[in-house]
């Protein structure tokens, strides 16, 4: 009987602590968005900003994804780097404008607080 109370215990705290991790997680598609604002804030050929506290809240939200997942953010990272960094002309202001302003605050609050 006490090996049951102990054990009705423990599911009852796991269970009340879930609801409060998912909260903090966000999604998989905005995850790779913030991978994707990541990687635009990195480029050094559109001027990179400071992105340490997106970079902290990005490898934060990666732990305990799918491998996949984590994998394609990766990728989504790597790809908008790459194409800021060859980026000239028109193609360069487009993804200026989307770190400046899709990304903005993103990179400057990533947390949403």
């Amino acid at each position: 009987m006490r090996n049951l109370n102990i054990a009705l215990v423990a599911v009852l705290a796991v269970s009340a602590t879930a609801p409060a991790f998912a909260a903090d997680r966000i999604s998989d598609s905005d995850l790779l968005r913030a991978s994707r604002c990541l990687g635009l804030a990195k480029a050094a050929n559109l001027g990179a900003v400071d992105a340490k506290a997106l970079d902290a809240f990005v490898k934060a939200q990666r732990k305990g994804r799918d491998p996949g997942l984590r994998d394609r953010s990766d990728t989504t990272e790597q790809t908008a780097r790459s194409q800021g960094a060859s980026a000239n002309g028109d193609r360069k202001a487009a993804l200026l404008a989307e770190r400046d302003g899709a990304c903005k605050a993103l990179i400057e609050n990533p947390t949403g607080a």
